[in-house]
Formats: C-alpha cells, sequence, structure tokens
C-alpha cells in the first residue's frame, strides 16, 4: 500500500526532529532541547548550522506548513495567510510598549508567577482587556506565556523583543515597521498595478512604493540619514547587527567559502562595507590581507573613528568612495579582490551592472569578485519529494527579503541564473557559489574577469 504524501511529510517532521535534536547533542555535549516556555536565550539558538542541522531545520519547516496546506480546509489556510498582517500588528504593539521589558523587570525568571495584565497595561498606558486580547493572540504563537489567567510572563520567544536582551531584534522590527512593513508595504499592490502611472512596468530605483509613500524621488538612505537626530539611520545600523545575529554566529555569513584560496597577501576592497562590520570578521581568514573599506563619505568616517576606538589591530583603511562611479585612479590594478556583502539586493539589475563594471574596468585579470547575497530560486514541483524544489517554506524568509526589497528600493533578491547575468553583462564570469553556514539561503558567488569582455 502506497504511503500518501502527508504521512511522507509527517515521517520527514519526525526525522528532522530526531537529527537536530541529535546535532545539539552533538555541538553541546548531553544538550537537550530547551523548553520553549522558559524566560531564557536557549544555547541550541546559537550553534552552528552544520549540515545536519541545516537540512534538518529547513525541512521541518518546510514539511510542517505543506502538511498544515495540505490537510487543513483551504479557505482556512488562505484566510489565515491574509490574515497574517495581524501578526506585525501585534508585535509592534508589545514592542512599543515595551511589554517584555516590563515584565523582565518585575518578575525575570517567573518565580513570581508572572506580571499581571492590569500592572503591564497600567505602565504601558493601555487598556487591559485590549492588552490581554493582544498576548494571547501572540501566545498562541508562543511569544509570551500566561502562567495563569491573566499572569505574564517571557519566554524563549519574547526574549528578542527586550531592548536588553543579548539575542534583541528591538531595534529591526522598528525598522521594519517604520521603513518597510507599515506603511510603505501597502503601497506596494497600488505600484505593481499601476499601468496608468507608469510604475506597473518600471524598476526605476525612484519608482519604488516606498517613495510614493514617503518622500517621490528621495534616496533611502538620505531619508534614514535626515530623520530628527538620526535616530532612523542609527536604528538601521543596529538593524543590520540584530538581523545579522538572529540568522546565524558572527562566522556563519563568511564560513563555507573558501578563502585561503585567495592566498597569503594581497588588498581586498569592501565595497559598501558600512563602518567595517564585514571587514572585521573577513580579516580573521585572511590576516595577511590588507582591507579596503569603501562607503558614503559620513559612513566612512564612523567607520574610521570606530576603528581608532576599538583599537582593532585588524589591516583596514576607510575611504569614501561612491560605488555608482568609477574606482578612484589610486585604486586600479590595487584590489586582489572585491567583496560586495548585501549591496547588489538594493539595486534594479541595471544599476548592478554598472556598479559591477565600474570595479571590472579597475580590476587586474587576477581580480576575483565575491558577493555575499541571499539567493532565490523558484519554487518548482519535486517529483521526488513532497517538498518544493526550493526548500519550500524553508525559503519563506528569504522571498520575504525579495518584497523588502522591492517595497523599498524596486530591487529583488537573486537567483544564480540573475547572477550569472549580471555578471556576463559586467565582464565578469560566474566561477563558483558557496553556501554560508547559515539556515537561510546565504552565498558567496564568486567572479573571476571574462578575458573577451568588449567594454
Amino acid at each position: 500500500m502506497s504511503v500518501s504524501e502527508a504521512q511522507q511529510l509527517a515521517e520527514m517532521i519526525l526525522q528532522a526532529v530526531k537529527d537536530i535534536e541529535a546535532d545539539t547533542a552533538a555541538q553541546i555535549p548531553g544538550g537537550k532541547t530547551t523548553n520553549i516556555n522558559l524566560p531564557t536565550v536557549a544555547a541550541e539558538d546559537n550553534l552552528e548550522a552544520t549540515p545536519q542541522r541545516r537540512t534538518a531545520l529547513r525541512t521541518l519547516k518546510a514539511a510542517t506548513h505543506q502538511l498544515l496546506a495540505t490537510l487543513m480546509p483551504v479557505g482556512l489556510h488562505v484566510q489565515e495567510l491574509h490574515y497574517s498582517f495581524h501578526q506585525t500588528a501585534a508585535l509592534d504593539t508589545v514592542v512599543r510598549a515595551r511589554i517584555a521589558d516590563l515584565i523582565h523587570s518585575i518578575d525575570p525568571d517567573s518565580s513570581k508567577g508572572g506580571v499581571h495584565v492590569a500592572v503591564l497595561a497600567e505602565n504601558a498606558g493601555m487598556d487591559p482587556r485590549k492588552l490581554s486580547h493582544i498576548l494571547r493572540f501572540l501566545a498562541l504563537r508562543n511569544v509570551f506565556c500566561e502562567l495563569k489567567p491573566g499572569y505574564w510572563a517571557n519566554n524563549r520567544c519574547s526574549f528578542p523583543l527586550r531592548t536588553d536582551s543579548p539575542n534583541t531584534i528591538w531595534n529591526a522590527l522598528g525598522h521594519l515597521r517604520e521603513e518597510i512593513a507599515l506603511p510603505a508595504l501597502v503601497e506596494l499592490p497600488e505600484v505593481l498595478l499601476d499601468k496608468e502611472g507608469g510604475r506597473a512596468l518600471s524598476w526605476d530605483h525612484k519608482q519604488s512604493a516606498f517613495q510614493k509613500y514617503y518622500e517621490p524621488g528621495c534616496d533611502f538612505f538620505d531619508f534614514l540619514a535626515k530623520s530628527k537626530d538620526g535616530y532612523r539611520a542609527e536604528r538601521f545600523g543596529k538593524t543590520m547587527i540584530e538581523l545579522s545575529r538572529s540568522c546565524g554566529t558572527g562566522d556563519a555569513h563568511y564560513k563555507g567559502y573558501d578563502w585561503k584560496k585567495l592566498g597569503a597577501n594581497g588588498t581586498l576592497i569592501d565595497v559598501g562595507g558600512g563602518i567595517g562590520g564585514p571587514a572585521y570578521a573577513i580579516a580573521n581568514y585572511i590576516p595577511g590581507w590588507k582591507i579596503v573599506v569603501q562607503d558614503r563619505a559620513e559612513v566612512a568616517k564612523s567607520g574610521k573613528e570606530n576603528y581608532q576606538k576599538i583599537g582593532s589591530t585588524a589591516n583596514l583603511e576607510f575611504e569614501e568612495v561612491d560605488f555608482l562611479k568609477a574606482q578612484p585612479a589610486h585604486r586600479v590594478q590595487g584590489a586582489d579582490a572585491y567583496f560586495l556583502r548585501h549591496i547588489l539586493h538594493d539595486w534594479p539589475a541595471k544599476a548592478c551592472v554598472e556598479i559591477l563594471t565600474h570595479l571590472r574596468r579597475a580590476a587586474k585579470p587576477t581580480t576575483r569578485l565575491l558577493i555575499a547575497e541571499t539567493g532565490v530560486e523558484p519554487p518548482l514541483l519535486d517529483r521526488q519529494s513532497p517538498i518544493l524544489s526550493n526548500g519550500g517554506m524553508a525559503a519563506s524568509l528569504s522571498h520575504t527579503y525579495c518584497l523588502s526589497m522591492m517595497t523599498v528600493f524596486n530591487a529583488e533578491e537573486r537567483s544564480k541564473q540573475d547572477f550569472d547575468d549580471i555578471f556576463k553583462s559586467a565582464g565578469w564570469k560566474l566561477d563558483s557559489v558557496s553556501n554560508l553556514t547559515t539556515i537561510l539561503d546565504r552565498f558567496i558567488y564568486e567572479g573571476v574577469p571574462d578575458p573577451s569582455w568588449e567594454q
């Protein structure tokens, strides 16, 4: 008797759980899965995404979602998808009210039996019944837990909502709320369907949903910088750190690429490298190299000041460069490698070609191009597995990032074929693709100069 697809998915879920817990025990001798209702940062959240762990976690997420989609009445399933914005609103409410911080300040380890909703509501200036509905909505999704009627405690999933937790994403949620999710994202359908206004078919960087809502024609990063006291720009910097940390350990975003093949010495130019976050990490892999971090004037200035402040021994240099223009004359034929991390997904394909063309013109025949990005592949049916070929819902966050880039920049995340096409147009050849050690679809796409390229 053949096994149904639903039963296959259930078996995949069980095996994935076994594989995850076995990997936890291997990385933490005797380690077990932490109870989700404990107010703590679980040790296993910081474990390396080994190939076994990565595969199992992705299988678990994809199979669980697909099993529910298979067995639930489809009308209810689609309703839940459409109502998902309520999750954003509920999280936004407790983040802005700092409910997780309030609970932690009164009953950090739940030893007092939790904090009554009336106390939380009074401190937050809210109605206690309305706050109860918000908290119970989130508790169904395992964010916070109600120990007894009306008494609330933090748990593993509410810890990131604290401002002072080691795994906080408090700044990130604020950025996503104000600059992306609400209200710019609600403009996305209007832009995508705007045939008369010309936005529907436009990939113009200045015709995004973000631009439509906030300030037509404005530059996103100028918009952040112009906010009162520059709080949006400061928060954006913290957001990038928080989101990177939530996706894996610091090494995870670079481990997986064979840095040794670059050689013992050389010069790497980190294009759009901010205040040096990626550069400091890369320096651990290529200690004999000089790393030049290029960015906007104010960013390069902050990077230089921070470098001096922390007294780093890494061989870093910061300079002002606009990557939409040619490389400075003193950098021509001077780079052994270019590195761009999460830069191209901010730009439409035409601009990406321009950026990489400037680098190609300044490159040596032996220069390598390293592009660290999230990859998105099509969710094709797979005859060998009930799960979609790209991992199904395991790739959900990657495709969410894609819609975010579309919303803010009229840009996108890209597939291997997309990068191959962009590389060719800019005079590079895609030489290799390295999986990084995160649960997400993170890769380093490596290019080498195409000798047949005609400028």
